[in-house]
């Protein structure tokens, strides 16, 4: 969830030299340039391993998208954003693992690469150019709320039925049958949770979602979605909808994290954009707002948000997979840019770059990159949202936390109010633009903030080499006027004439 660290201006002759030429991975779908002391193992675990979150046993997850088609339009996840990818059921960054408290099924989680990799097209019908990093159209909001409604439905006794024919359609006549009692043994304690403490999970027999008898199944079932429940951090009655959606490549995760696991309320419209897992080793202080600088506490906060059981503080996590995918994301360098550039423009634009960017984005990756939000402009919620109090809640919550093999540090965050000015190494791979993703393209960010596009549409993966950034098109509207989704600010730049921008993006391809 971060941005990435520092590379000093070169000469433009240099530059320009080194990406005139287009760059063609030398591995189908990803450039190892990106990750250069990876091995085939480590790319394997990066795009499908596990990192301990394993939240819905793969048949639950079948039989969701079967029973509730309108919750998964297309009958997949396809609409979600996902990155399919041939010969596997499941999409880049979905783990599979067994887990105990889904009664030992086969289980479907997330790692990093569910969030930072994207995909680029020249055109809808060109192939597609995989990049570590960027901001995925993986919009996790909507799968998670598919997900949380499939549960809710299935507990209810006049769903259920439904539900088996979907996890067990061989049975299909024998649920039919004894579907009257299936009901009834549902409608008796739907969300199995009487007499359980507050985060316990039910022993969940692996051969009671195999058994003959239906009525077993169901039960069976229930116990699993209370555990799914408690592990996701699910109320019983499901809240309505946040009012800043964060749709396509953005999530407000602190306050989904402060609700979950902080139990203190949220306001839910601060979404920001995924961040950029680029050169992390190089940087000491993470996220839009430099708040974080332990990665392990922030995965292993992600981890336990996302469907790892946090009952005994934690003592279920298998903390070597956090390690194994936060180190592995600490090793991965910025993409290059991966079409021709016009040298002579770059070498124009490098000069531009030094005049109106260099001064905030280049220099050492330490506090004197942060700016306060008073003198960018930019949308205020993200800043604000993370205070001290915020801060100490989250270090408390750490410090308590009984994972085995785990020691969190004094002080893994603090509150900063301001927002991080981060290298531009890539810039044509972070669209859309500033910390909440507001502004589409890098020439509307050099447009006067007041001449900005009020919406844009997300879920486009073809690319506008001209703007840098994904074409207006796609199921997701960011409205700008919608709390938290401001594109204000960021001036600077906003008055070259015409052909000093187009000069200007030119160079910042070659970065």
């Amino acid at each position: 969830m971060t941005m990435k660290a520092l590379a000093v201006v070169s000469t433009a002759v240099a530059l320009t030299a080194a990406a005139c030429a287009p760059v063609r991975p030398a591995v189908p779908g990803l450039d190892p340039r990106q990750t250069p002391t990876w091995s085939a193992a480590d790319q394997r675990d990066f795009l499908y391993g596990s990192m301990g979150n394993e939240f819905v046993p793969e048949r639950f997850l079948r039989a969701f998208i079967a029973a509730y088609p309108d919750l998964f339009p297309g009958g997949g996840l396809a609409a979600f954003g996902v990155l399919a990818e041939p010969g596997r059921e499941w999409p880049v960054g979905f783990s599979r693992r067994a887990v105990t408290h889904l009664g030992n099924q086969p289980s479907i989680g997330m790692n990093c690469a569910a969030c930072h990799l994207a995909e680029f097209r020249e055109a809808a019908d060109r192939p597609g150019l995989r990049v570590i990093g960027p901001p995925a159209l993986f919009d996790v909001y909507a799968f998670s709320g598919a997900l949380a409604v499939s549960m809710a439905r299935t507990t209810e006794p006049a769903n259920m039925v439904g539900f088996l024919s979907a996890y067990m359609p061989a049975a299909r006549a024998r649920i039919d049958a004894r579907a009257d009692t299936i009901r009834t043994a549902v409608a008796a304690d739907p969300l199995t949770s009487k007499g359980l403490a507050p985060e316990a999970l039910h022993d969940v027999a692996a051969g009671d979602l195999d058994a003959e008898d239906p009525v077993v199944v169901a039960l069976a079932v229930l116990k699993v979605l209370h555990n799914m429940r408690t592990a996701l951090h699910l109320p019983a009655k499901l809240p309505p909808p946040v009012p800043t959606l964060p749709g396509p490549g953005r999530t407000d995760a602190f306050g989904v994290l402060s609700v979950g696991l902080l139990a203190t309320p949220a306001r839910f419209d601060a979404p920001v954009k995924y961040g950029f897992p680029w050169n992390l080793d190089r940087r000491t202080w993470v996220h839009w707002d430099g708040n974080n600088r332990d990665p392990l506490a922030r995965n292993v906060e992600a981890t336990l948000g996302l469907g790892a059981p946090t009952g005994g503080g934690g003592r279920l996590l298998d903390f070597a997979l956090v390690r194994r995918q936060t180190d592995l994301t600490q090793r991965i360098r910025p993409p290059r840019y991966p079409w021709p550039v016009d040298g002579a423009a770059a070498g124009r634009g490098a000069a531009l770059y030094r005049a109106h960017c260099a001064s905030c984005h280049d220099g050492v990756p330490e506090d004197q990159r942060l700016h306060a939000v008073e003198q960018i402009g930019t949308d205020p919620n993200r800043a604000r949202l993370f205070d001290q109090t915020q801060a100490d809640r989250t270090n408390a919550w750490l410090a308590a936390l009984k994972v085995p093999g785990y020691s969190p540090s004094p002080q893994s965050y603090r509150s900063t109010g301001k927002y991080w000015a981060p290298d531009l190494d890539a810039a044509w791979a972070r669209s859309p633009y500033l910390h909440n993703g507001s502004v589409r393209t890098m020439w509307d960010l050099l447009t006067p903030p007041a001449q900005r596009p009020r919406a844009f549409r997300r879920g486009s993966r073809v690319f506008d080499q001209a703007a840098l950034g994904f074409l207006d098109a796609g199921p997701f509207v960011l409205d700008t006027t919608v709390s938290g989704n401001a594109s204000t600010g960021h001036a600077y730049g906003t008055d070259l004439p015409d052909d000093a921008k187009r000069d200007l993006i030119e160079y910042l391809k070659t970065r």
